[in-house]
């Protein structure tokens, strides 16, 4: 009897059990119809039934609303809905509701209104979401799926490589382009720590993407740091549009990553040697050429000048090179560069990446010999007689100062800041150029980076080059200036405001609405997208109004020097004589940094520097830091 009870006992346990598992997994079969509800990870949209272009909505947390980002060229009628886990979807709207079921067009669903989504199964609601359909305007899309399907690795090392394959389509439909690529990786320094990224991409096959020319490496810039999304456009364009040679162009898409709508991105040109980029003899492939595995080369030399130990030269080491002036902080990461003699200033020696001992030595030894002509009274190098027109391409180092200075850009002559060096049956001299990374430009920055009534040099941002304000005093350099801005920049700033603004504004207003949703939670609430661009308008209005009377009209400057050697800031403004400086660098007491309290603006006679006082004649002016 008692092995009959136990048996009871034990099938009574068992039933209970069951019945637990019976639960759960009805629990999981509702929980699953409900996520599929919730679009996690069936709900997709095929555009012309094509895998390649289909595209998952984007659940915004913020407003709890999904989002489908339709590309300009998406026909809705062409536009097919697919599920799992339901039967069919009703999308309602006041006043009106439409069924859809898996392959069905989603031509009844409009843009821009918000519909509640309930997905039936069985003739029972298995969940409602609420749903709107954005749809771009005017620009082309680019697809990018990763070998992984993830974009999870190059998002957290932007190092990190991996292949895929690509799809650009233009917003008439045409297919432009499509192949393997090579890899994608991240890029960006201050923009990096953003979840909208910046990438680089490489193509297995060199194309030519928007008329750009034919290349394999290209930059998708996010431009995360600047709301109005035109900075960058604007300034690469206006370079273009001055005959820069190597001044990249641009052109504004819609990035999708692994069908995902990953918001709107300036592809552009990458800074590079190339037929279509710097025409110039590429050192670094004569390099590959005449040393394998250049990656595992004995690297050499100090902070001061660093290269590798490569087993052997090409014949001609004249260039090309590429050159960035950097800060610290990144020239230290770098393999090639070197510490300038005369400014100490850092360059990354970007082509050839891998530089041997004697590339490395001929570049500096021609950067130190064209500072040492610079910073001369007379412009001549005391040592080889050569004047520094000798050294330098005299209109490129203008128009990149001119540029550098109508914008106010922050980081002008401290990073981002790109020469190149032909070689010698091209030109023995150095140039200035290609222009990049404006998004801090333009009014964007507070205090004196924004103030239109002042010359900076390209001295503004700490740890910068005096490279410009050397360049500044010599007379020759004086005129290219005004004759480059009287030739081009004077005019084209007015083109910039009466026509260049409101053209961008109108070619991206449905993709930038469709970013700002994509990308709330950097953005948060922003107002009406057409209205941030006016900021750019006035700044440049009273910018250009300011540089006519200094460049066109000849009006007398005087110049104050800012020294703070504790904060390696070297800084010189220039006021049209007799007016005041709006902002002066580190305006505000009490401003801390590692440990020393800033305590003002004093000159060599001890007196504090008074900003509101009108400006006569040249001034030094130091600070004073307490403890």
């Amino acid at each position: 009897m008692l092995w009959r009870r136990k048996k009871a006992i034990y099938e009574i346990l068992l039933l209970i059990v069951l019945l637990i598992i019976l639960c759960v997994m009805v629990h999981k079969k509702e929980t699953y119809l409900t996520n599929c509800a919730g679009g996690y990870e069936t709900l997709t949209f095929y555009i012309n039934g094509r895998a390649e272009e289909a595209i998952s909505p984007f659940y915004c947390e913020a407003d709890d609303t999904y989002y489908l980002f339709l590309p300009a060229y998406a026909n809705p009628e062409s536009v097919t809905i697919y599920f799992e886990g339901a039967e069919k979807v009703i999308f309602e709207e006041p006043g009106a509701g439409y069924e859809l079921k898996r392959g069905m067009s989603m031509q009844c669903l409009e843009a821009d209104k918000l519909y509640n989504a309930t997905f039936i199964n069985q003739e029972q609601a298995r969940g409602t979401l609420q749903f709107m359909v954005k749809h771009s305007a005017n620009l082309p899309a680019l697809f990018i799926e990763t070998q992984s399907g993830s974009m999870e690795e190059v998002d957290a090392d932007k190092n990190y490589q991996e292949k895929g394959k690509y799809t650009l389509i233009d917003a008439d439909s045409t297919v432009l382009a499509a192949d393997q690529l090579d890899h994608i990786t991240g890029r960006g320094n201050s923009t990096w720590v953003y979840p909208k990224k910046s990438y680089g991409i490489k193509l297995k096959e060199k194309a030519d993407l928007l008329g750009m020319g034919c290349a394999c490496s290209w930059i998708l810039l996010s431009n995360v740091e600047d709301n109005t999304y035109l900075r960058n456009k604007i300034t690469y364009d206006m370079a273009v549009e001055a005959g820069m040679t190597g001044a990249p162009e641009s052109r504004y898409v819609d990035l999708y990553l692994n069908h995902e709508y990953h918001g709107m991105y300036l592809l552009c040109e990458k800074i590079e040697v190339g037929e279509n980029r710097l025409p110039m003899a590429d050192l670094s492939a004569e390099n590959k050429k005449h040393n394998k595995d250049m990656e595992n080369s004995e690297r050499v030399g100090t902070e001061e000048a660093k290269s590798v130990m490569l087993g052997m030269n090409p014949q001609d080491i004249s260039g090309g090179y590429i050159l960035e002036r950097d800060v610290p902080s990144k020239y230290n990461e770098e393999i090639s560069g070197f510490r300038s003699a005369i400014l100490g200033d850092r360059y990354t020696i970007k082509s050839p990446e891998y530089a041997s001992v004697e590339e490395e030595g001929y570049i500096q030894n021609l950067v130190d010999e064209m500072e040492k002509a610079i910073v001369s009274e007379d412009g001549i190098n005391p040592d080889t007689g050569k004047s520094f027109t000798e050294y330098i391409d005299l209109r490129s180092f203008a128009q990149k100062y001119i540029i550098e200075e109508l914008c106010k850009n922050n980081g002008a002559g401290a990073t981002s800041s790109y020469f190149y060096k032909p070689n010698d049956d091209i030109s023995t001299q150095i140039y200035a150029g290609p222009v990049w990374d404006y998004d801090k430009a333009y009014a964007d920055m507070p205090g004196f980076n924004s103030t239109p009534r002042d010359l900076c040099y390209m001295t503004q941002r700490v740890q910068g080059t005096s490279l410009f304000w050397y360049l500044s005093r010599q007379p020759e350099f004086q005129e290219a200036v005004k004759e480059c801005y009287r030739d081009f920049f004077s005019d084209y700033m007015t083109r910039i405001v009466d026509e260049r603004i409101a053209e961008y504004a109108s070619e991206i207003y449905a993709s930038a609405d469709m970013d700002e949703i994509r990308w709330k939670e950097i953005y948060g609430e922003l107002s009406s997208y057409g209205a941030r661009s006016y900021p750019i308008k006035d700044f440049l209005m009273q910018r250009k109004e300011f540089l006519d009377e200094v460049w066109l009209n000849d009006a007398g400057v005087c110049t104050v020097h800012f020294i703070a050697p504790e904060w390696e800031r070297d800084t010189y403004m220039g006021v049209i004589k007799g007016e005041c400086l709006v902002a002066i660098p580190m305006q505000d007491k009490g401003e801390e940094s590692d440990g020393i309290i800033f305590n003002g603006w004093y000159t060599e006679d001890g007196e504090a520097f008074d900003m509101n006082q009108p400006i006569y004649e040249d001034v030094t002016v130091y600070a004073k830091y307490c403890n």
